[in-house]
């Protein structure tokens, strides 16, 4: 019975490779007067892009940013000049109200603070205000920087782009700061005329010092999407500038407060204005130009 199993067996097996044996070598003609098929070749693999050198990789980065960075505040002026087209979203907004709500009800708190926040601030040395307000620029300025160069060399463009809104929202919360100093004209509490003497020639209200360090403290906090071991160091340094502003009686808690409302307040309407342009790119592009050993820029404006 095993001879004849084995018999059957290897009858299948032989009928199997007679069966397959054509199959398994196709490129072998079965005519043996047919010309023999030509050597194919594999297929040439694509030439591999070279890396670029690190100059030319920063330079990408700084020409991306320019870019960025212009079209951006020319959409800024864009916006700006619509915006009375968005007051009746805008009040139809219960939001708006709550935050006008909430930011007024902050203000007059600080404001019915002012003396007794003054009699107690004033205990603070020249020398210490001094360190607290340097303190706290310094490391505010270090830390968008370090911001920056992150982004820089480890390619984060998210990064860079919040470093420059940051720089961004110093100078137009700056820029709204000295235009509120000479609308109100806020003795400063070392003049000894009290909280109440606006209109008198005065450049307290609000600080210069204080609005630029709570808009960076708003920028760096909000890359790091407010998680509180970034967002409670940063304003931390923030309200450290305005205390030793304080501290060297030259504004009011409602001057300082009115900084850190407005500083913060830039920089979240700048962060929410560059976020809508990248969704909905404005017409007005500019773009690097390279003929030859010459580089440029160009600028597209489209009028429909």
């Amino acid at each position: 019975m095993n001879v004849g199993f084995l018999r059957i067996r290897s009858s299948l097996a032989l009928a199997l490779f007679l069966v397959c044996a054509p199959l398994a070598r196709p490129d072998e003609p079965n005519d043996p007067n047919a010309a023999p098929a030509a050597p194919t070749t594999p297929p040439a693999r694509p030439p591999m892009a070279e890396p670029k050198s690190y100059p030319a990789r920063l330079g990408n980065e700084l020409v991306s940013d320019f870019k960025w960075s212009t079209n951006n505040v020319v959409q800024d002026g864009i916006d700006l000049v619509k915006s009375p087209t968005k007051i009746p979203d805008l009040v139809t907004d219960p939001w708006f109200y709550y935050t006008t709500a909430g930011t007024a009800a902050l203000w007059f708190s600080a404001y019915a603070l002012d003396n007794g926040a003054r009699a107690n601030f004033m205990k603070i040395s020249h020398k210490d205000a001094g360190h607290l307000e340097s303190w706290g620029n310094g490391a505010l300025w270090i830390s968008t920087a370090a911001l920056y160069g992150y982004g820089f060399f480890l390619e984060d463009q998210r990064a860079r782009q919040y470093a420059l809104t940051g720089l961004f929202s110093t100078a137009v919360s700056g820029g709204i700061t000295s235009a509120l100093k000479e609308i109100f004209q806020r003795d400063r509490p070392l003049q000894n005329k009290g909280h109440s003497a606006w209109f008198d020639n005065g450049s307290s209200f609000v600080s210069g010092a204080t609005t630029p360090a709570f808009a960076l403290a708003a920028d760096i906090s909000e890359y790091a999407d407010n998680r509180w071991y970034v967002a409670i160091p940063a304003y931390l340094a923030a309200a450290s500038v305005g205390l030793g502003r304080m501290g060297k009686d030259a504004h009011w808690l409602s001057d300082v407060t009115g900084s850190a409302l407005l500083g913060v307040g830039t920089t979240e309407l700048l962060l929410h204005m560059h976020a809508m342009h990248d969704v909905d790119p404005n017409r007005f592009r500019v773009f690097p130009m390279v003929a030859g050993h010459t580089m440029g820029v160009g600028v597209t404006v489209a009028f429909w």
